[in-house]
C-alpha cells in the first residue's frame, strides 16, 4: 500500500502528539522502506513527490519552504557551482568534493519508542527529491528497528516552542515516522 492512506493515526502517534501539545496532525505519506532509506552513505529518508505536493507543501509555512528549497516543488533546479577557490583546493588535495550544504528547515522526528531525532527537511537541487536528512537519521534507524521492506508512515504535526532570541512562541515542525 504506498498510496496516502486516510486511516486513523495509530495510538502511539496521537500519545506523541498529546505528550508534546502538538496540533494539527496529518499524515503525509506511507511507503515500503527501501535500501536507499537505510544506506549508511545516503543518510537520509526520501519522501514521495506525489505525496509531498499533495500533503506537504500546503502545510508548511513560507518561510519553510524557503528554508527548505521547497518554493518551486517537482522543478528540477540548476545546481550552484563550486566557486573556484573551493574547486582548486580539492583538486589539490585530490579529495572528492563535498557539493554544497543543501540547508533545510529543522524538524523533530518521533519514533514509536519515544525517541527524537533532529533532522533537516530539503529538497537536493539536482534530483528535485525531498529528504529528511542528518546525522542522527541513522541512529532513528537503529533505535526504530527499521528494516528493507518495512511499510512505515509519515505523520506530520506542530508544537509550540518559545524562540529564545526574539522571545516569541513558534510552531515548530515535527514528524512522527513508523
Amino acid at each position: 500500500m504506498e498510496e496516502y492512506d486516510a486511516a486513523a493515526p495509530p495510538e502511539w502517534v496521537q500519545d506523541t502528539v498529546e505528550k508534546h501539545q502538538g496540533f494539527d496532525l496529518r499524515c503525509v505519506m506511507s511507503k515500503t522502506l527501501e535500501q536507499s532509506d537505510l544506506d549508511r552513505n545516503q543518510n537520509r529518508f526520501l519522501l514521495r513527490r506525489k505525496a509531498v505536493r499533495a500533503n506537504l507543501i500546503t502545510a508548511l509555512t513560507q518561510r519553510e519552504k524557503e528554508e527548505a528549497s521547497l518554493v518551486n516543488v517537482g522543478s528540477k533546479r540548476k545546481r550552484m557551482a563550486l566557486p573556484s577557490a573551493h574547486v582548486e583546493r580539492l583538486e589539490e588535495g585530490n579529495k572528492k568534493a563535498a557539493g554544497r550544504s543543501h540547508g533545510g528547515v529543522d524538524a523533530s522526528v518521533y519514533i514509536r519508542s519515544g525517541w527524537r531525532m533532529e533532522l533537516k527537511l530539503t529538497q537536493w537541487d539536482g534530483s528535485g527529491s525531498t529528504v529528511l536528512k542528518g546525522r542522527e537519521w541513522r541512529l532513528l534507524c537503529s533505535l526504530a528497528g527499521f528494516r528493507q521492506g518495512d511499510f512505515v508512515r509519515l505523520w506530520m504535526f506542530r508544537r509550540q516552542v518559545a524562540e529564545r532570541e526574539v522571545e516569541r512562541q513558534t510552531n515548530k515542525l515535527c514528524f512522527a515516522l513508523g
